[in-house]
């Protein structure tokens, strides 16, 4: 009886081992770029509060061009800090309206450490205030306003 030979041949797992490595090439910026933007994120959980003293400033009628963390009852700049957030410094801009910028670090990610993440807030009396998000990181790397 002659005995049946089972396995792949050299050529079929050549064929695999392909398809694997495009699929690896096209997963691996695509990964880099979630995680990237998961780190970016953060800010927007740092801003939470400055928002919210924004919005509060502006309805209270004290909202003005001279108002900062410090007249907001925020913590300094530098004090707003996590593992990707090296600060954020909150600005009035007029009665209505603000900014809130958050410097980004530590992302591995040379277009978006050292960058920045800019909210600006805008309000019309009667009623809700907007946030649009800026900043000089890759808009793909933008937190949600």
């Amino acid at each position: 009886m002659k005995k049946i030979q089972q396995g792949f041949t050299l050529i079929e797992l050549m064929i695999v081992v392909a398809i694997i490595g495009i699929l690896a090439a096209l997963a691996l910026p695509a990964y880099q770029d979630y995680t990237t933007k998961a780190r970016v994120s953060e800010a927007a959980q740092l801003v939470a509060t400055a928002k919210t003293a924004l919005v509060i400033a502006f309805n209270e009628g004290t909202l003005d061009a001279t108002s900062n963390n410090a007249s907001l009852g925020l913590a300094a700049p530098a004090a707003i800090t996590s593992k990707y957030v090296t600060s954020v410094t909150v600005q009035g801009t007029s009665a209505t309206a603000g900014t809130i910028t958050a410097v980004i670090q530590g992302t591995a990610d040379a277009a978006v450490d050292a960058a920045n993440v800019v909210w600006t807030m805008n309000c019309v009396t009667g009623a809700d205030c907007t946030f649009t998000v800026g900043g000089s990181i890759p808009t793909k790397f933008f937190p949600k306003a």
